[in-house]
């Protein structure tokens, strides 16, 4: 299992009250998913309870291995895992745990990458994420809360598309990391427009769109893309296990 990303995590924040807290919020979350963001047991699987269905919304995959009894067993297996280039995410209702090789955004390639995988045992879970009706804004908060949401498209389409190139050797981990310096640069862009319209907002579920923003840099800083292909490619497709949750989670309540 990946750690919680030893070294910390950069922000590029002002310095007032409400960031700081922002700030808090969104290593607190940080934190929340890499722990496996669950403690949920449901007939559908241990990560079932967290995917309620949503008619108006998007769905990815979760390419899944277990359950596993035995966390020692888990955690060497999910450090194969993410050895051979996969998230080797964990996640655990406390006593079993669910491995996750990776998150797709197309339900045929998830499944094509399953079949790869026969006798495997590997299977895979949907994650439905809501479309959010944004009913509690209006105008101008409205059309800005809109535009900010764009932020998890934006970042999941860049990592996504830099670890399966990565996988496939058309990109280097130098080419990787011009492309998620750009990424940054564009998700800080996103942020600065959003807080200048909801930066004096009291909106609770303003609020949520700014952690879920600040958590989506955090991944991003986080990213370990100073070894070898393997290990940059299992970063990128841990931290779009990560966001894809966070996502479904700000989904949710907003």
């Amino acid at each position: 299992m990946h750690s919680a990303r030893e070294g910390g995590i950069s922000y590029c924040m002002r310095t007032s009250d409400k960031q700081n807290i922002l700030v808090i919020c969104a290593v607190a979350l940080c934190v929340m998913l890499t722990l496996g963001l669950c403690l949920l047991l449901s007939g559908n699987g241990l990560i079932g309870a967290m995917f309620s269905s949503s008619e108006d919304g998007e769905s990815v995959y979760l390419l899944c291995s277990g359950p596993y009894g035995d966390i020692l067993l888990a955690r060497s297996t999910a450090e194969l895992i993410a050895g051979r280039g996969g998230a080797g995410y964990m996640l655990s209702d406390g006593e079993n745990f669910e491995l996750v090789y990776a998150v797709y955004p197309d339900k045929s390639e998830a499944e094509s990458v399953l079949s790869s995988l026969a006798d495997s045992g590997a299977y895979l879970k949907r994650v439905d994420i809501k479309k959010g009706k944004l009913n509690w804004a209006d105008g101008e908060l409205k059309r800005a809360t809109q535009a900010a949401l764009k932020y998890y498209r934006v970042a999941f389409d860049e990592m996504y598309a830099c670890a399966n190139k990565l996988n496939s050797d058309e990109m280097t981990v130098t080419d990787v990391k011009i492309k998620i310096d750009v990424l940054r640069a564009q998700i800080e862009d996103i942020k600065r427009a959003f807080w200048q319209i909801a930066d004096d907002s009291e909106n609770g579920k303003a609020t949520s769109v700014k952690v879920a923003i600040v958590t989506a840099l955090a991944l991003i800083d986080n990213l370990t893309l100073d070894g070898t292909r393997a290990n940059a490619s299992s970063s990128l497709r841990y931290a779009l296990v990560q966001l894809s949750l966070s996502r479904q989670a700000l989904m949710e309540e907003i």
